[in-house]
């Protein structure tokens, strides 16, 4: 049944929570439009002058939840810890935060594989990946400037972070009762940081 909503937020907050929703029980390639308007009790019409395409409905699932993410790093990034420390708090805040939309990531991985067939839809996908990367660069040459961190190559060394960030996620989601994600990603950031800390620097508390 339509349900009739003078508010264009409201709308458009209920077409992303029934997407969200969609998206979950049916996977992203299963849920049409059509079922998500019923979910949400709109019409297409109403879908269609908030969004262009389900792909976009997606995208902006994923720019929220990024845009979180983002929020924090930028908030602890704001705070005067030093680098090394800086590393296991962001590595505690990625894990936080991927637990929390653990339940999606399956859909993301189908969507993903589309992705990688579409040009212009892998540039959109890939984006986030390559400003996380950049940050974390960053952070990663701030510690060797400051000398906290041993000589390394900040682009090596993001890639690494990243890809053992991911490394946990994906351990999470193929066995979710056997691992914390936050404690498990910290724990490896600090494995990783007893490699290229300089020993003059004081150890991160476990």
């Amino acid at each position: 049944m339509t349900r009739v909503s003078r508010n264009p937020d409201e709308t458009r907050a209920r077409i992303l929570a029934s997407a969200q929703e969609a998206f979950g029980e049916q996977g992203y390639d299963r849920a049409s439009v059509a079922e998500i308007c019923a979910r949400a009790g709109v019409t297409k019409g109403a879908f269609y002058h908030h969004f262009d395409s389900k792909q976009r409905v997606f995208l902006e699932l994923l720019e929220g939840w990024l845009a979180e993410m983002e929020e924090q790093l930028t908030l602890l990034a704001d705070t005067p810890l030093p680098v090394p420390e800086q590393l296991v708090a962001m590595t505690g805040v990625l894990g936080t935060v991927l637990k929390q939309a653990a339940e999606q990531m399956p859909i993301y991985l189908e969507y993903l594989m589309q992705a990688m067939r579409d040009p212009v839809l892998w540039e959109h996908t890939r984006s986030p990946y390559l400003r996380f990367h950049d940050r974390i660069a960053g952070l990663i040459r701030h510690g060797v400037d400051e000398g906290s961190l041993q000589p390394v190559s900040p682009e090596t060394t993001s890639s690494t972070i990243l890809a053992m960030v991911l490394g946990v996620l994906m351990g999470a989601l193929l066995a979710p009762d056997s691992i914390d994600m936050t404690a498990s990603a910290a724990q490896s950031m600090r494995m990783l940081l007893a490699g290229i800390t300089k020993e003059e620097t004081p150890c991160v508390s476990s």
